[in-house]
C-alpha cells in the first residue's frame, strides 16, 4: 500500500468551500466498493485514520510542501487539529492517545521547519458527545446541526490576530471544519485556512459559504 500510494503524482485539488479549504485528493467511501478499491488514495486515507504513522508522515510531507508555497514566510502560523471524537477513539483504539489529526498536524509542522514559522497547538476541544456520527446524517443541514456547539477553544486560549491552519482528515459537507473555524474566529483568529487529506466524492457537491473565514493565505 505505501509504495503504491507514494508513486502517485498528486497535487491539491481545487480550493473548495469558497477557497479557504484545501483538499489533497478524492476519497471514495467504502460503501462505494468498486471506486474505493480502485483508489489507492482512499485506501491510504483509511490507513491514516487508523493511525498508520508512515502513511500519516507522507501525507504530512505532501501538505507541508503545499503550505510552504501558499503561506506567507513573514507570518507566524498555528497548526491545530480538528479534535478526534473521544468515543470513536476509545472504541477503535481502546484509549484516548493522540488522534490521527494530532499526529498529522505534527507531521505537517515537521515538514515546514526552517521554511515557514509554524507551531502546533491543540486549540480546540470537543465539549459534548455527538448526537450521531456525521456519516449518519441524511443531509448537509443535519450535519451542520449535529456539530453546532460541539467544540470550544481550550480555557486560556487567546488568538488575537493569529493565523491558523486547521487540519482534518476528510471533508464531506464541510460542516465540522466550518464550525471549528467559526469558534477560532470568535476567539480572535485573524484568518483560518483549512487543509484535509481528501474530499469525499459526492454526486452533488455542497458548498458552505465562509467569506468571513477567508484571508490572504486561502
Amino acid at each position: 500500500m505505501t509504495s503504491q500510494t507514494l508513486v502517485l503524482d498528486l497535487h491539491p485539488s481545487e480550493a473548495i468551500f469558497d477557497g479557504w479549504i484545501h483538499a489533497f485528493g478524492d476519497y471514495y467511501p467504502r460503501r462505494n466498493a468498486i471506486e474505493h478499491q480502485n483508489s489507492p488514495w482512499s485506501k491510504a486515507v483509511i490507513l491514516a485514520k487508523r493511525k498508520h504513522e508512515n502513511i500519516i508522515e507522507w501525507f504530512g510531507q505532501v501538505i507541508a510542501a503545499h503550505l510552504v508555497e501558499v503561506l506567507h514566510s513573514g507570518e507566524d502560523y498555528i497548526i491545530t487539529p480538528v479534535p478526534g471524537d473521544p468515543e470513536r477513539e476509545r472504541y477503535l483504539f481502546g484509549d484516548l492517545e493522540r488522534s490521527a489529526t494530532e499526529i498529522l498536524a505534527d507531521c505537517i509542522q515537521a515538514g515546514m521547519v526552517g521554511k515557514v514559522h509554524v507551531t502546533v497547538s491543540n486549540l480546540l476541544v470537543q465539549v459534548r458527545p455527538k448526537a450521531k456520527r456525521q456519516h449518519q446524517c441524511l443531509n448537509t443541514g443535519e450535519r451542520i446541526i449535529n456539530v453546532r456547539g460541539l467544540y470550544a477553544v481550550r480555557t486560556g486560549t487567546f488568538l488575537d490576530g493569529s493565523h491558523v491552519v486547521l487540519v482534518d482528515d476528510v471533508i464531506t459537507s464541510g460542516a465540522t471544519m466550518a464550525e471549528c473555524a467559526e469558534i477560532l474566529r470568535q476567539a480572535g483568529a485573524r484568518e483560518v485556512m483549512g487543509v484535509a487529506l481528501a474530499r469525499t466524492v459526492r454526486f452533488k457537491p455542497v458548498e458552505i459559504h465562509s467569506e468571513s473565514f477567508m484571508g490572504d493565505c486561502a
